[in-house]
């Protein structure tokens, strides 16, 4: 009897691993932060004018795609970080380079930095100055 119970407890097991194997994952999305940089960008704005900025950045695979930009000013200074979704299961496997366009615009006349994130601690740092 312990033999046929020990048995079926194992099959059982089996059969649990067996499905659970078997069962297509429902986390298929996933949101994070992506190194982001800029190519050409006009180093001298408009106070008050709306400045359109085109932020470039990667994704690993087919399936990711621009999700939000957090953005943090202290001071003088504007640290953005651009997050991507990333939906789906079945994403073929490629790098692949995207742009995102982020509006900024100065109230007051001066030398503004923008860091854009690359990595934990490290930002890429963009000089940009506002006149009237």
């Amino acid at each position: 009897m312990k033999k046929r119970l020990k048995i079926g407890f194992v099959l059982m097991g089996l059969l649990t691993a067996t499905i659970a194997c078997n069962k297509q994952s429902d986390n298929c999305y996933e949101e994070k932060p992506s190194a982001a940089f800029m190519f050409d960008y006009t180093d001298t704005v408009q106070v008050g004018q709306v400045f359109m900025v085109d932020i470039n950045y990667v994704v690993e695979n087919s399936c990711g795609n621009f999700g939000k930009i957090d953005a943090q000013k202290i001071e003088n200074t504007l640290e953005v970080k651009l997050f991507t979704v990333y939906d789906g299961c079945q994403c073929d496997d490629a790098f692949v380079e995207k742009s995102a366009t982020y509006p900024l615009t100065f109230e007051e006349e001066g030398t503004y930095e923008l860091k854009l994130w690359v990595a934990e601690e490290s930002f890429d740092a963009y000089i940009i100055y506002a006149q009237n």
